[in-house]
């Protein structure tokens, strides 16, 4: 997409230095460093905080900015991924080969398979940027992508302060308005289910994280919306169909549950499944989307040959260069098996329905024998291999440079929010170590 800037330090590839993706404006972030040190900047950096895993606070990072040559390029290419995710789940049905590659969990398959939504409503695209300026993707979240209204929320309240000193911005993304969050989902529900919905569930497994739940419970309010807040395990079957939860009918909801969470749930859950593969409770992404789109063995799919034809030609090629070699590690040849054992800084082993960094294993990081065992375990469950992927470094930070990689959520394959996730870690996850930064495109 663009140039890259080299930092003094390592190579490209790893170390405390490496390669700055030239995508973001380092004046820019020299800019609101400066003004992040005035007492009015100090105390809006110090505000910015969120609730992570646990309710754990921690501070956002400071606000970055695209260079705007690249924002038209980066709309095309998320609109060209997210058609592509939903021709995976439109061909889950008839194509053998990918049902085979991109496997659902035995005790949620016969719900996946009957159900018929092939939409993927709302979408986080993880990328990293590479030091040729070109992009890999890191993975898709098309179940419950969180950070969103965050980051907006945060664009919004530096925006005043910056553009005070002069400093130019680009218009506001959707995410930017604090109802948007309720207006998307109210006006999506609507358009899918034919009524608009005067009261929305928000369902969360209990002690989970909540942050995202309560920014869409105050933009429904604002909407005059009425929400009520449950466990998915508390719905009940309604006896003329359906579900309702305290005795009372529901028929829409924003649900927020990680998939090996709704695996644990266990036949708790099956109320649940039934009204949404049913259609009687409308979530956003529906099943497939959660089970499918947000697979992480649609990227093996993106990236094998073999599957080509079921893509439009003027997408695949402007996603196929941006996708890492990847493969179900269950259909890989011998010979493969042996590649992926024997060059393991080369190859990341990714848990295919996952989550916050869990079932990542990176072969830099393990010993030979680990690595062998991670890779039968991967090999007998079916996950999915890939080439190891760099990522850039921040530019113009004090002290050591931390990694990024990008994040554009997009709502019906139009984005709709981005932020950057920093840290020292190889990992980008906010649960861990990583700080994110608004975005502005």
């Amino acid at each position: 997409m663009t140039s890259t800037e080299t930092i003094t330090g390592d190579s490209p590839s790893g170390g405390p230095g490496g390669y700055a993706w030239a995508g973001l404006d380092p004046d820019f972030t020299r800019q609101v460093a400066a003004l992040a040190a005035t007492p009015q900047g100090r105390a809006l950096a110090e505000s910015q905080a969120f609730e992570i895993v646990r309710r754990h606070p921690q501070r956002l990072g400071l606000p970055l900015r695209l260079r705007p040559e690249l924002r038209a390029e980066l709309d095309g290419y998320v609109a060209s991924y997210h058609r592509m995710i939903e021709t995976i789940l439109a061909a889950w049905d008839h194509d053998r080969d990918l049902r085979a590659v991109v496997s659902v969990p035995e005790p949620l398959r016969e719900h996946v398979a009957a159900a018929r939504d092939t939409r993927v409503h709302l979408l986080r695209l993880d990328l990293l940027p590479q030091p040729d300026g070109t992009l890999r993707v890191l993975e898709t979240n098309a179940n419950c992508p969180g950070g969103l209204p965050n980051a907006g929320r945060a664009r919004t309240a530096w925006r005043p302060l910056l553009t005070g000193h002069g400093i130019a911005l680009p218009p506001p993304l959707p995410s930017d308005d604090p109802a948007w969050p309720g207006r998307w989902l109210t006006e999506l529900a609507e358009q899918q289910t034919g009524t608009r919905p005067d009261t929305v569930a928000l369902l969360l497994p209990r002690g989970g994280y909540r942050a995202d739940i309560l920014d869409y419970d105050a933009a429904l309010t604002a909407l005059g919306v009425r929400t009520l807040h449950a466990d998915p395990r508390e719905l009940r079957p309604a006896p003329g169909g359906g579900v309702t939860l305290h005795g009372e009918p529901v028929r829409h909801s924003f649900t927020k549950v990680g998939i090996q969470e709704l695996l644990h749930m266990g036949d708790g859950a099956q109320p649940y499944l039934r009204a949404v593969r049913e259609e009687a409770l409308f979530v956003q992404n529906g099943l497939r989307g959660r089970l499918v789109g947000d697979n992480k063995l649609c990227l093996a799919v993106l990236s094998d040959p073999r599957f080509a034809h079921l893509f439009d030609p003027a997408d695949l090629d402007r996603v196929r260069p941006t996708i890492p070699w990847s493969r179900n590690l269950a259909h890989c040849d011998a010979a493969t098996l042996r590649t992926v054992v024997r060059d393991r800084a080369r190859h990341v082993l990714k848990r295919p329905l996952d989550t916050r960094g869990h079932g990542v294993v990176l072969g830099k990081e393990t010993t030979e024998a680990l690595w062998e065992e991670a890779v039968g375990v991967a090999a007998a469950e079916g996950w999915l291999v890939q080439e190891y992927v760099s990522s850039p470094v921040l530019a113009a930070t004090d002290g050591p440079a931390p990694r990024h990689d990008l994040a554009l959520g997009a709502v019906e394959g139009r984005i709709a929010s981005a932020f950057v996730r920093a840290g020292h870690a190889e990992r980008h996850n906010v649960a861990g170590s990583a700080q994110p930064h608004p975005l502005y495109l």
